[in-house]
């Protein structure tokens, strides 16, 4: 979400109860003060796109969780499946031995026919006893592979649940969040809601889009501007990336995904692809980044105009940069 300047921060105070049994009031709740009200909004808003980007993060964090304990789940299994190998030809090593009778020093004297067939069985058995020790080493070697790489399986796994648990955590917490910002926006009337939406996501008309939007300098980029004009007025949901409906960052990994780029769901690991440019060097296709620490991302088409999937009741919309010049960050350009 994307605070437009003069929206302000400022919070209410709420009274402090009297200590003492106050007689039952019935004078008329007072309206809320629509300013108040509004500074609360924006600054409810500009919390919960960051706390939405907290939870992207860590679909992204549970995701590289759980790709990391399959891996591990699988190193695993090869290990326990070399080990099982190695202890069946030890077993059968020790079998064969066993009802060969004779296998010893001894038995070789005892079955030997002459000097040299005797000679001939400890060399045997010389070679045996190296074999034996080889496989036996081999058991072991094979052993402790196997009992490390099932422990870090195990690892690997209890961080998977701690992830997921922590993003079950962060999602009831923006989802509490929203619907603070949702009831507190009720408390205005339809006419108040929508001159506030106007003013915290100063939309452009879609019908004039076209007169905005430059060409960009790469096939890539073009694709992805073009993507991200092709969701306006598709709402803004958080977590989601199409193609229904997006919330910032799910929009332009989408948008770059139709150009060819990969990006995570998370607008501040977004921040870290590509290189940076400064403001005045903004080429459609850019990503433009808002807030510390970041809670927003938009896309760039030109014109001093980006495509923006805002917050919570709105849509994603073409707005221009200039209303936002207090909470901008920074850009990156990935082609």
């Amino acid at each position: 979400m994307l605070a437009i300047a003069g929206l302000g921060t400022s919070l209410l105070v709420a009274p402090v109860a009297s200590a003492t049994p106050a007689a039952p009031n019935t004078t008329p709740a007072p309206k809320p003060n629509i300013t108040s009200v509004q500074k609360q909004l924006g600054e409810l808003a500009v919390a919960n796109s960051q706390l939405v980007e907290q939870y992207d993060s860590a679909v992204v964090a549970l995701g590289k969780a759980e790709q990391a304990a399959t891996a591990a789940e699988t190193v695993a299994r090869a290990a326990a499946a070399t080990y099982a190998a190695a202890s069946t030809t030890f077993t059968r090593t020790i079998q064969a031995q066993y009802e060969s009778g004779g296998m010893s020093s001894g038995g070789a004297l005892l079955v030997s026919d002459s000097g040299s067939d005797y000679l001939d069985r400890l060399a045997t058995l010389r070679l045996l006893s190296n074999h034996d020790a080889n496989v036996v080493d081999r058991v072991s070697t094979a052993r402790a592979a196997a009992e490390a790489k099932a422990g870090a399986a195990s690892a690997a796994l209890a961080k998977a649940q701690a992830e997921k648990a922590r993003l079950a955590a962060k999602k009831t917490t923006v989802t509490n969040q929203i619907n603070k910002y949702r009831t507190l926006l009720a408390t205005l009337s339809s006419a108040q809601q929508a001159a506030y939406q106007r003013a915290a996501n100063p939309a452009v008309r879609k019908s004039t889009v076209k007169n905005i939007a430059v060409g960009a300098t790469t096939a890539a980029a073009r694709q992805a501007v073009q993507f991200a004009l092709d969701q306006v007025g598709k709402p803004y949901v958080f977590g989601a990336a199409g193609l229904g409906s997006y919330d910032c960052s799910g929009l332009t990994m989408r948008a770059w995904q139709a150009g060819g780029v990969s990006l995570p769901h998370s607008a501040a690991g977004q921040y870290s692809y590509g290189h940076h440019v400064s403001r005045d060097e903004l080429e459609p296709g850019d990503l433009i980044f808002f807030y510390q620490p970041i809670g927003h991302v938009t896309i760039y088409i030109g014109n001093g105009y980006m495509v923006s999937a805002p917050t919570e009741g709105q849509d994603v919309s073409v707005v221009p940069l200039d209303a936002f010049n207090g909470d901008y960050t920074g850009a990156t350009r990935l082609t």
